[in-house]
């Protein structure tokens, strides 16, 4: 026993709309994603002024979208940052700029042992200052190392004088160990140049000093202080070059997987590593230095190669996507919600392609906006034509709701009413103020069908009530054959009695076709009693 479906009495909630000439920019996404995942970055620094770089940087790159509230909101959002980042930067130069005044100040004293010591004080506050400048901090570096140097020398010279007057060997070559010893821990990541070449005179020092040493021992703890150095020193060269070749392996990874809208992503992504990445990654020995300088020319070469390949191939794509939104707009307009489907399509593809180049992107895009505008023009023609459609919408479903129940059956009033609301949405745009006006005229004719629509399906509550409660008494008949057949004729009956209200029609359903299935068993039983073997 098959259930009949239940009609559908409530009218559609959409208004007609003018199709839209934009769509979201996945660039405004991109970028969106790219500041939140830099303000992560920056949230987690603990030397926040070192981001100051890529700050502006990015600042530079979201400026290109001026006059765009997406550009403006993350643009804003960058200056709070690198304002931040800015002033802490201020106050490092600033500082450094102090300490490089102290160290000028003590290379000309003499007083070697303490001032040594407050030396050894003001190198280790500069390794510990935050990041600055690096064209800034120039000067007051180099000063600062000067000083040191020139002390150093000095320092040097004095002991050399000494030891030609007859001071005891021992004592200069204490000075020496001692010397070699602090070297690793007065050395930055800035520094470990200079350090090498210190480290180099500090060698020739002690080779002369020690021509006629007789205790080894000195000597074992300046050469272990030596290696010591070097081996941190190399680690330090291959960690730098190890991440250098990081970057290296990321450009080559870029150049080769990327594809789409994720080229954009990509070239600024190479452009950090190319303008701060790269000389974060810290200094190589010359021979390596040079060797990885070529490296990434090379690796930068290709990816700009394979960067000009994929703007060309969106260039042509997007091109072809321009010329099927001119060829829409030369199209008889038969249906205009298929047009509008068609141009919303075609911006949709439009961008989803990649980037082109930079010199090609103003012409594109002014070609692509004509045409899109060209589309929706056509589409505007039709708004007098909608109008009439609407109204003789409007129109015949009040007549319907007029003629329900009399010359029409409700059933057939509803079949007509739900295909002129089809209708109404497909009839074509309409002007703002007009399509308001329409739109409640509408709404108004069609909650008066339907609320007298559910009112008469209220009517068939009381009739399936009665039906159920015949279906149920037939459980009651001698003769359950009988009883049978007469379900039948109430299942026919239930067919053309009408629908009831939703909250109510599945209840009554079941009652119904629970006692209608009993009276079938019942049958069924019966004959299997009587004609079992």
């Amino acid at each position: 026993m098959k259930r009949q479906d239940k009609p559908v009495t409530t009218a559609p909630t959409a208004k007609g709309s003018v199709p839209p000439t934009n769509q979201a920019d996945p660039a405004h996404e991109v970028i969106s994603y790219a500041v939140a995942a830099l303000a992560n970055a920056y949230a987690e620094a603990p030397d926040k002024a070192k981001l100051l770089p890529r700050l502006t940087a990015a600042s530079v790159r979201v400026a290109a979208l001026t006059g765009r509230t997406e550009a403006e909101e993350q643009l804003a959002r960058l200056a709070r940052m690198q304002k931040e980042a800015t002033r802490l930067a201020e106050e490092h130069l600033e500082r450094k700029k102090q300490l490089s005044s102290a160290a000028v100040a003590l290379a000309p004293s003499t007083d070697w042992k303490d001032t040594w010591s407050t030396l050894d004080k003001l190198m280790h506050e500069w390794r510990l200052t935050g990041w600055s400048d690096d064209t800034a901090t120039a000067p007051f570096r180099t000063a600062f190392n000067d000083a040191v140097a020139n002390f150093t020398r000095r320092q040097e010279q004095w002991f050399d004088e000494q030891r030609m007057r007859g001071a005891p060997v021992h004592e200069y070559r204490e000075y020496l160990c001692t010397r070699a010893e602090l070297l690793l821990d007065e050395t930055d990541d800035t520094m470990w140049a200079a350090a090498s070449e210190r480290l180099r005179q500090l060698v020739q020092l002690w080779k002369r000093a020690a021509r006629h040493e007789e205790d080894p021992t000195p000597s074992a703890r300046f050469f272990a202080a030596q290696r010591a150095f070097e081996a941190h020193r190399d680690a330090w060269y291959d960690a730098n070059h190890a991440r250098k070749e990081k970057l290296l392996h990321r450009i080559e990874t870029l150049t080769d997987a990327t594809s789409g809208l994720a080229w954009e992503a990509a070239r600024r992504e190479v452009a950090d590593i190319e303008g701060h990445d790269w000389c974060e990654a810290g200094q190589l020995p010359h021979d390596q230095h040079e060797i990885m300088e070529r490296e990434l020319r090379r690796a930068l070469a290709a990816f700009h190669v394979r960067l000009g390949e994929a703007e060309h191939e969106a260039l042509k794509q997007k091109e072809k996507v321009v010329a099927r939104i001119q060829a829409l707009a030369q199209r008889p307009l038969n249906n205009w919600k298929a047009t509008r489907a068609v141009l919303l399509e075609l911006q949709q593809a439009y961008m989803d392609v990649g980037p082109v180049a930079a010199s090609s992107e103003t012409d594109l895009l002014q070609a692509y906006r004509s045409a899109c505008q060209a589309v929706v023009n056509k589409l505007g023609t039709l708004r007098g034509n909608s109008m009439e459609k609407r109204s003789d919408v409007i129109r015949l479903i009040r007549e319907l709701t007029d003629k329900a129940g009399k010359g029409v059956s409700w059933r057939d009033a509803r079949d007509k009413v739900l295909l002129l609301q089809k209708q109404y949405t497909g009839a074509g745009p309409v002007a703002h103020a007009e399509g308001e006006s329409l739109w409640q005229e509408y709404r108004a004719v069609c909650d008066r069908f339907f609320e007298l629509y559910r009112s008469w399906t209220g009517e068939n509550v009381e009739a399936r009530e009665q039906l159920c409660a015949q279906a149920e008494a037939l459980m009651d008949e001698r003769d359950p054959f009988e009883a049978k057949e007469k379900a039948k004729k109430l299942q026919q009956r239930w067919k053309f009695s009408g629908p009831a209200p939703p909250e109510e029609d599945g209840s009554l359903w079941t009652r119904f076709s629970e006692a209608v299935d009993k009276v079938f068993e019942r049958a069924r039983a019966e004959w299997e009693d009587t004609h079992g073997t």
